[in-house]
């Protein structure tokens, strides 16, 4: 019992790191996507009165979309590891989210397939 409830522990304090983590990460794109698009206004006007290439200004666009690229993974992994907390401290059920799906019951699926002998069908006949 003891074993079981460190490991909910682990489990939550691992979830909460990762949820922390990506939001230090979102925040630090959302600084890089800022600072790249300075950067490619700059390039640009550095362009415009011949300073620069139309290379290094292609270069400075695929920058910029790396970074927003970055910041949207990271927006990804921060709802990612949000639900992964809910789930560690056991409220991602139907209960908690209140979804407007059937709950699972396994006595009444049991109750559907225990007189089958064999076959790959579900209780509903598909």
């Amino acid at each position: 019992m003891e074993q079981s409830r460190d490991q909910i522990r682990a489990a939550i304090v691992s979830a909460w790191g990762q949820l922390e983590s990506a939001k230090a990460r979102v925040i630090a794109s959302q600084a890089q996507v800022q600072a790249n698009e300075v950067a490619l206004n700059g390039v640009r006007e550095e362009a415009y009165v011949g300073q620069r290439t139309t290379l290094d200004v292609l270069n400075a666009q695929q920058e910029l979309l790396n970074a927003r690229v970055a910041l949207i993974t990271a927006q990804r992994d921060r709802v990612i590891f949000s639900y992964g907390v809910v789930q560690a401290i056991g409220r991602l059920t139907i209960r908690y989210t209140e979804l407007k799906v059937a709950a699972y019951s396994p006595k009444t699926h049991y109750d559907q397939v225990k007189d089958l002998w064999y076959g790959l069908r579900t209780p509903d006949g598909r």
